[in-house]
Order: C-alpha cells, then structure tokens, then sequence
C-alpha cells in the first residue's frame, strides 16, 4: 500500500473520534514523537511532582524517530507503517499482592497484544517468550515493559507495543522474519479497527493482574513454545542451548540444558 502520511493520519484521527465511547477515556493520538514510552514517562512524572494519582492513558503514535525495543535496541518506527503505542497502567492494578501483579502484568499484555491482533487476521497470533508477537512464525509486534516508581512509592508501569501495520514484503520489512498486517489479510483493518481492539484486549485482560491462574492459563494457550522443543536463549551475556520444560508457577520459562534444568526469570527466545 502507498502511504500518505497527512492524509491517513487525518483520517486515523477522524476514526478515532467516532469510536470515543469505545476507547479508554484518556487517548492520545501524536502525528509524530521521539518515542511514546519517553513521554508517557514524563506524564508519570508530572503526576508525581503534583503528587496526584496517575491516571490510565494510552498514547498512539504515526510516527517514532527515536523508537526502541528490547535490550536498548532501535525499533523502526516509520510514518504510517506501524502502530506505536504506549499503555500507561498505574499500580496496583487487579486483585493479589503487588508481587503477583508486577509478575503478572507482563504476561497478560503478551496475552491481551496477540489476541487483539489474532482477531484482526482471522487466524492465529502466538508468542514467543517473553513478549514477542509471531504469526506464521514471524513477528508482527513487539513489547516493552518498564516499571516507574515515585519518591512516596507509587508505581506505574509503561507498556509500549509497536505493531508492524502496512509493511510490504520484502526490503520494506524491519527484517527478515518480520510481517505485518498488511501481509496478512487480503484487506487490511482499518488503523482505528486495530487501536480500538489492541484498547479493549488489553482492558480485559489487565483486569486479571494477580491471577496468576488466570495468567498462567491464558499463556500458556497463547504461546508458541511446546514442551520438548529445542530452543536457545539469550540470558545477559550467555546463550544457553536445550528443550523447552514448560513454565513455572511464577510465568518463568524453564529449559532443560545439557547441564541440567533452568528456571529463567529474565531473557529472551532468540531461536526456537
């Protein structure tokens, strides 16, 4: 598809007004900005200094010039390719202890992002541990988690997700395993279809934070590992090699190495 940025972020925005009573109450639509993570970070700040309660926001961009994702890596944030968003989420949030909910959230995003998007192409939309959205075993969406805490102790958490929307094949791609939604649906939703269901999928599913049944449940129907796969992954600095074990109570990825079974609270699934 051609991309003509005034007009399809005019009409994004139009959209976007006619479905106000669908949508959370506070949206924030940008043409462009450094990156929504960084601004939702300063909103939080702004809460802080007046010592009010944040508030949930949800900040979408048509642009990014200084878009990252995991590990401090850039993100390609091109105009009216993707859509990059970010989810402010103040804590607590849900039911159960802070603990579970901080163990939780993460998951229930990746859960809340993929089906949101499963349901924008008729088809499956799984993850690959922790948070990376594939289809047809390529990406299509990414996530960034961060937590921000105030010198009195409140909390908020900064979800930003960035959804590959109208790349074509090919160079056009962020890499070479990636897709998008214009790949894979012979008529694409509409960039208010796709706001307006990734909104409502992460509202419902955030209301679970702290189950950790709920959690546990809901992940393990949405990811794309299964038991017994070989799989490496990137743990700081050390890559280790082995099968899948499935996840623990906590939501952690266990890997049966040759040196025995590991429990890995923190990396990522570079292959699988």
């Amino acid at each position: 598809m051609t991309v003509d940025p005034c007009r399809d972020f005019e009409q994004l925005a139009s959209q976007l007004r006619s479905r106000s009573g669908r949508l959370p109450e506070n949206v924030v639509l940008m043409d462009t900005v450094d990156s929504t993570n960084r601004f939702v970070k300063g909103l939080i700040d702004r809460f802080f200094e007046e010592a009010a309660t944040p508030r949930t926001v949800f900040v979408v961009a048509y642009e990014q010039t200084a878009g990252r994702g995991r590990q401090g890596r850039s993100w390609v944030s091109l105009a009216g390719r993707g859509l990059y968003c970010t989810w402010l989420q103040p804590l607590p949030v849900g039911r159960g202890s802070l603990e579970d909910q901080l163990g939780t959230l993460p998951l229930l995003v990746g859960v809340g992002v993929s089906r949101a998007l499963a349901a924008q192409i008729d088809g499956t939309a799984l993850l690959k541990w922790p948070n990376d959205v594939l289809v047809g075993g390529r990406k299509i969406a990414g996530i960034l988690i961060e937590t921000v805490a105030g010198s009195d102790g409140e909390m908020a958490a900064v979800i930003g997700f960035g959804v590959n929307y109208d790349f074509g094949a090919g160079s056009e791609l962020p890499t070479p395993v990636s897709t998008s939604l214009a790949l894979e649906t012979a008529t694409p939703p509409s960039r208010a279809a796709v706001v307006e269901g990734l909104a409502r999928s992460l509202e419902r599913e955030l209301a679970h934070c702290g189950d950790l049944d709920y959690t546990l449940d809901a992940y393990r129907a949405c990811t794309v590992h299964r038991e017994g796969d070989e799989v490496s992954c990137r743990v700081g600095g050390e890559t280790l090699a082995g099968r899948f074990a499935g996840f623990d109570s906590g939501g952690r990825f266990r890997l049966r190495t040759a040196a025995g079974l590991r429990t890995i609270a923190s990396g990522e699934v570079i292959e699988a």
